[in-house]
Parts: C-alpha cells; structure tokens; sequence
C-alpha cells in the first residue's frame, strides 16, 4: 500500500506540474493556431479546406506527450541539475525566438541564444545585478549544459522520428509564385510538436531517488522534486519538386545525420563539459543549413505541380472523398472521364456531368500509365469528386510560406492575385504560346481577299498563289502586330480609309506563314512585294 500510495502522489504531482506550466499553454495555443491558419489558407487558395485542423492538433499533442514521457525517463537516469528560474528563461527564450520565425521555436535555438547571454555574464561582475534580477542571473551562471544538451539529442533523435512518421499528414497544399511569375503548386511540411519534460531537480526535504543518476551524482542524496519544461521541436520546409513523403523523408534523413554528430558530442561532453556548447552550435547551424539547402534544391529543380499536356495535374486529395475511396494520389493526371478528355476544371465538370449518377476515370498515375476507375456519384458530394488540381495562371497565390512569424497567427492569410491569361494565348493544351511583336510593312485581311477575289475572277490565277487562311488584319503601314505560334492576329481595328482599294491577293508558301515582308523588298507606295502586285486589265 505504501507503493501504490507515492506512486499515486507521483503522478499526480506530474499531472498537477504540467496543468500549472503556462507555457505548455502559450505552446498549445500557438499549434492551434497554427492548423486553424492553414485551414484558412486552404479556402482563400482553393476555396475549400483540405484537412480538418482539429485533428491535426489531436495527433500533434499526442506525439509531443509520448516524446516528453519517453524523453523524462531517460533523462532520470542522465540528470539535469537546473533551477526554476531557468525553466522560465527557456520558455520564454522559445517564445521570443517564434516572433522572428516559427521554426526558430525549438529548444537547440533557445540554448543557443542562452549560451550568448551566459557568456556576456562572464564579463559582468557579480555585484552589478540586484533585486530581482540576481536569482536569474544566478540561474543562467549555474547552467547545467550537459544536461541541457543531452535533453536537446533526445528531441533531436525525436524530431527526426516524428518529422518522417508525421510530416506528410501533417503537410498542406499552397499556390506560390514560381520562377517565371506564374502560379504553381507546392506543399508546406509545417510539422510543429509541443512537448512537456519532467525533470528531476534536486530538493532538500523531496522523495529520494532509489538510484544515482549518472550526472551530478553528488547532488541528489538530499532528495529531488519535480519541475516541468515545456519545449518546442519542429521544422518548416517547403516543396515543388517532391512528393510529401519524399520530402519527408530526404528531410528525416539529414536529422539523423546531425543527431549521429551531436550523440558522439554529448557523450564526449559528459567528460568535458564545455564541448556542450560547441555541440549546441553546431545543432543550430546544421539544422539551419538544412533549411537553406533544401530551399537551394527547389529552386534548381523543375516544380512538379504544373500544368499537363495530356489532361489535368492533380495537387491534392481531400481525404474521405471520392476521389480519396479510388486511391487517387497527388502529382496523377485526370485523363478522362466517361470517355471524354479534359482539359480544365470546367471540362471535367460537364463531362460528369453527363452521367450524374455514375463516373468513368482514366487516371495516369506519376509514371504516366493509365489507371481505369468508376463509382457511383452521391448527391453532396464534391463537384469535381474532391481533387485539387494545379492552379490556374490568374489564380491567387500566398508569399507567406518561406516566413511564417507569431504575428501571422493572429490574423488571416494573405494572397495576392496571380498573373491573369493573355486573351490572345492559344488554349489547344498541345500547342506552346509563344508571343512576340513585329513591324509589318502592309497587313491585309485575307477573308476580305476571299470575297473581293470572288468578284474579281482572274486576280489569283494571274498571280499563281493562293489566298491564306490565317486572319491578318489591318489598314496601315508598319502596324506592329501579336504574333502566336499558329496564329496570327492585329490589335487594330481603325476603319478602312475611305476610296482606297486593298484588294491584293496574300502570298502564302509551304513554309510557316510570313507576315513581315523587308522593306528591301516592298515597293513604296503599296508595302507589298512587287512581284506580288499584279494589274487587273479588267
């Protein structure tokens, strides 16, 4: 009885601990608003909410507990010899350091920024701090830094789990401005896990340990207490190249590259204990150049979320939809559907709509080989079967991603309107646009041609060309003109001069169609080439 009896007060000393830590709160709160913000990102992009962010938080606190409860147990055999007060100064060095960027509220960054202050200490005499102030300047002097570092390898061990367990759950479709202005699709693996750790500080008068931790073993014969220390792990990356899961993955692999370093110094340091801050360092500019590298890596990479010749890029799911029961996957192609080839959302939707009651699909999955799927359609359900496709070029797009700070969780997303579609680009999905503007010597409308040739047998036969088919129209000299490949078209719509007769047969080859002529070559009163300006004695 005598057992069960402080193993109760045990734990309800551990969950009293954590109900009166306010910044485990602040910590909570800020993840909530976090996936609350990515819900509304979501709609102002897409105009629907991919993830419902309630869960999201659910499975975020959750592995954050699991972690802390893990991470405690194996720091009672280590030891940490800390104070309250620098439980407070974390806490609120994380918080500080999530006003400049959220994925700078990790507990590697708060030591790191720790280390600068207990250094400049070291140059401050002990008599200049009074009052209030002493006990914490006390507190940071008296650091413990390899137990604050092996805390620090355990969640970066942790991280590295989570972050490739959880990260492509926990990711959210965006539209971004890419490299050459126009919107296209990305994922933003924003993976942030609050978690409580219970450490062992030593007390006159606590409940004594019936074993020696391995650190500061001198310090724990008079008894021990419990304190809690709220921290926070997480990364934020952005990615158009990649699948979610491969993100992830390349993502988790170099965490565990960095933790092999900083395991090997955290055993060093309980040696020399100095080589504990050189470890902090090196942890915060390692996962730093993890960040930069792979911003570097999606720059130089073609996105993957753009638009497809042969039908619609898909960007994502919504989970538990119908597209989601037939195992669509994101980066997948929508081919057909019952039997009719799309092109845009607007196709897709008539072509459902021809059958209401039941849909035939040909997906192409990511390696391009066609899949065939067919379901019953239900009434309520989403329009386009709960696919997200790629973004339009006039679509809205966020500049948000690469910079999010505390301050963006206080208020609504913001975007920005993309580039709109020129109304004179070609919208066969087969054909590339390419534009350009050209000096012309003479631009004629070969429609107008046609009609006058027909009145005027002879003028055509006399000249042993044939009228073109491409639509040129203008009524002056040197008009610059939007040329598209395939197509030519004038911006200038002036009324013909009056008592002029235009009535010229169009020269057109077997080659590209030529619209320009050299002025070398046209005669001066006319523009056209002179061999092409026949007489008609009629």
């Amino acid at each position: 009885m005598e057992i069960l009896s402080k193993t109760l007060h045990i734990v309800l000393e551990i969950i009293v601990s954590l109900l009166t830590q306010p910044f485990y709160y602040i910590f909570l709160l800020a993840v909530l608003l976090h996936y609350r913000r990515q819900g509304l990102l979501e709609r102002r992009l897409f105009n629907i909410r991919v993830h419902i962010y309630a869960g999201r938080v659910l499975r975020t606190v959750g592995a954050g507990l699991l972690v802390g409860a893990l991470a405690s147990l194996v720091m009672t055999g280590v030891g940490i010899h800390t104070q309250p007060q620098l439980v407070w100064i974390i806490g609120g060095l994380i918080v500080i350091l999530s006003l400049f960027r959220l994925r700078l509220a990790h507990l590697i960054d708060a030591l790191a920024l720790l280390s600068l202050v207990y250094m400049i200490l070291w140059f401050v005499p002990d008599g200049q701090f009074t009052g209030w102030l002493r006990p914490i300047v006390d507190a940071i002097r008296d650091t413990d830094w390899m137990g604050l570092f092996a805390l620090a390898v355990l969640l970066h061990v942790a991280e590295a789990v989570l972050f490739r367990l959880q990260a492509p759950g926990l990711s959210s479709p965006v539209a971004i401005e890419g490299k050459r202005g126009k919107p296209v699709g990305a994922y933003t693996l924003d993976a942030f896990w609050p978690i409580p750790v219970w450490l062992l500080v030593p007390a006159v008068g606590g409940w004594m340990l019936p074993w020696q931790p391995l650190h500061h073993s001198d310090v724990w014969s008079a008894g021990v207490t419990l304190a809690v220390l709220p921290v926070m792990i997480g990364t934020s990356v952005l990615t158009q190249s990649e699948l979610p899961q491969v993100k992830a993955r390349i993502i988790s692999k170099q965490l565990w590259q960095s933790s092999l370093v900083l395991i090997v110094l955290a055993v060093a340091a309980y040696w020399w204990q100095p080589l504990a801050l050189l470890g902090i360092w090196i942890g915060v500019i390692w996962r730093e150049y993890i960040v930069h590298a792979s911003r570097r890596q999606e720059a130089e990479q073609m996105p993957m979320y753009t638009h497809s010749l042969r039908g619609l890029r898909i960007l994502a799911v919504i989970p538990g939809s119908p597209a989601d029961e037939l195992g669509i996957k994101s980066a997948e192609t929508m081919y057909k559907a019952n039997g009719i080839q799309v092109h845009s959302p607007q196709s897709l939707h008539k072509a459902l709509r021809m059958n209401p009651a039941f849909c035939k699909l040909e997906v192409l999955n990511r390696d391009g080989e066609s899949k065939f799927l067919q379901r019953a359609i239900y009434a309520g359900e989403h329009h386009q079967l709960g696919m997200i496709f790629v973004p339009e070029d006039d679509a809205v797009v966020t500049k948000e991603a690469h910079r999010l700070h505390a301050f963006h969780l206080l208020r609504k997303p913001a975007v920005s309107k993309g580039i709109a579609r020129s109304p004179m680009t070609v919208s066969a999905p087969a054909v590339e646009e390419i534009e350009h503007t050209a000096p012309t010597p003479a631009v004629v409308d070969s429609n107008f041609i046609n009609r006058r040739s027909r009145t005027r047998k002879g003028s055509s036969k006399q000249s042993g060309y044939k009228p073109s088919g491409d639509v040129i129209e203008s009524n002056e000299v040197n008009t610059p003109v939007s040329l598209t490949k395939g197509r030519t078209t004038s911006n200038i719509h002036a009324d013909p001069a009056p008592n002029v007769d235009i009535s010229v047969p169009v020269v057109e080859t077997d080659s590209a169609p030529s619209v320009s002529t050299p002025a070398s070559a046209a005669d001066g009163t006319t523009g056209l080439p002179k061999r092409s300006r026949k007489t008609d004695h009629r």
